[in-house]
């Protein structure tokens, strides 16, 4: 069975002259806008690590993501090559209009309906590997897993994490070794810093050829003090730190490796937010136990899901309510959309409407109280990826990596396909074709 896979590996290769089989890091710092990298002398960042990317590896000024621009959706689509409405991930949370999943995310894997890049690697036969990235639990294809998972925000949430890594007692023996894992929800400096400690130990001991990290600082701090600001940039140039010892680990492993860092999305400076769930509220559109018609928050963005799609005579009070508040300049509304708009975005196959927050504006949880508030120095994303500060990151660097090719502007979905030929496998349900971030040939 092993040489009928490495003949079929071997038989990829001569097919695709974009393939070459070599292993891969992706690493994901979300919320890295690209800019952070191609204009680092603008904002003073001290980033030698990865501003080495853009000099001698391949770089993209900038990735156009899907709808909604927000962590679980990107992140799926970054390991599969398609939009969210094909993969099924389409927000971060779950839709649950009384709260009965108790805001459950998007944490496991079978609701992903696509193949995966750790399955189109497992199955060719290589070692696999992933730690903290979205929607992994029970994920199909990762023989080595800490999954990103959360439900108490406390200690008791690592028992959760030992009892859904895999193999059995993996994480466990890492523990014993490194110390104690985050809390699955850590989305601190510290918090990364853990998990490269980790991931390091994984790439040392268990040499992977496709393995993926998702670090969650540069977001957390985004959100709290706008995007460029000093603490974001400080937190940045932690991290940075921390990309030299993955690259060196991974190099280290084998000379041919790949490391890509990526990110999901970009992010907006915020000051006013605003609580969309009131007006619903108010309308008797949504109750404590019932509901006609609810939002689905997703970042900046929320979509409008109807209990009965086919009722008129919500829809029209809907979107008449919609109407009344998106002509108030208080309440920050760019952009609502309607039904066939969001399913060419694919995003949000069963939307009645989505509602864009201009920049500036954030999204609230509040049920009652003012519909806005202030909430100066702060940051947002999930605006519609159409808008340039929601642009994500792509930077690859490797042996056989071109460099300092600037592939311009790229879509989201070009990159697993991408990271499909470096591996040497395929994803044949790909949006898109792969990037050609070879050397030149002249």
């Amino acid at each position: 069975m092993k040489s009928f896979r490495q003949f079929i590996v071997l038989a990829v290769l001569l097919a695709c002259p974009l393939a070459w089989g070599a292993p891969v890091l992706l690493i994901s710092i979300d919320g890295l806008r690209p800019d952070y990298l191609t204009h680092a002398d603008e904002h003073g960042l001290k980033i030698p690590n990865l501003r080495r990317l853009i000099k001698e590896g391949v770089y993209a000024e900038g990735v156009t993501g899907v709808a909604p621009t927000v962590t679980y959706p990107s992140h799926t689509t970054l390991v599969t090559g398609v939009s969210p409405a094909k993969h099924g991930i389409l927000a971060n949370t779950t839709f649950d209009p009384t709260n009965e999943n108790m805001a459950g995310w998007y944490w496991y894997a079978s609701a992903i309906k696509v193949p995966t890049l750790w399955q189109a690697a497992n199955d060719a036969g290589m070692v696999t590997a992933s730690l903290n990235w979205p929607v992994t639990v029970g994920a199909k294809g990762i023989r080595y897993l800490v999954p990103e998972y959360w439900r108490a925000h406390t200690p008791e949430d690592r028992k959760l994490l030992e009892a859904l890594s895999r193999p059995d007692g993996l994480l466990d023996e890492l523990e014993s070794k490194l110390g104690l894992y985050t809390n699955g929800n850590e989305t601190t400096i510290e918090g990364d810093e853990v998990r490269t400690r980790f991931t390091i130990e994984i790439l040392k001991t268990r040499k992977p050829a496709f393995m993926t990290l998702h670090l969650t600082a540069l977001d957390e701090m985004q959100h709290e003090t706008t995007p460029f600001s000093a603490a974001s940039n400080q937190t940045l140039e932690m991290l940075d730190g921390m990309i030299a010892r993955l690259i060196a680990t991974a190099v280290g492993n084998d000379p041919e490796a790949v490391v890509a860092v990526v990110s999901d999305h970009g992010f907006a400076r915020t000051d006013v937010r605003v609580n969309l769930m009131i007006p619903f509220v108010e309308e008797k559109l949504v109750g404590t136990k019932n509901w006609d018609a609810a939002p689905w928050p997703a970042g900046a963005g929320v979509a409008i899901i109807l209990r009965n799609p086919g009722d008129q005579a919500v829809k029209i009070r809907v979107k008449a309510m919609l109407d009344r508040i998106a002509v108030k300049p208080e309440y920050g509304i760019a952009r609502i959309l309607e039904s066939t708009e969001i399913q060419k975005m694919g995003a949000f196959p069963d939307a009645a409407y989505f509602v864009e927050l201009k920049p500036g504006y954030s999204l609230g949880t509040a049920l009652s109280g003012p519909v806005v508030s202030p909430a100066p120095g702060t940051g947002a994303h999930g605006y519609l990826p159409d808008r340039p500060e929601m642009r994500a990151s792509f930077f690859l660097l490797g042996h056989s990596v071109a460099n300092g090719k600037n592939v311009g502007l790229i879509d989201m979905r070009q990159i697993a396909p991408t990271l499909a030929a470096i591996l040497g496998v395929k994803l044949p349900l790909a949006d898109l074709p792969a990037i050609d971030v070879k050397p030149s040939s002249r």
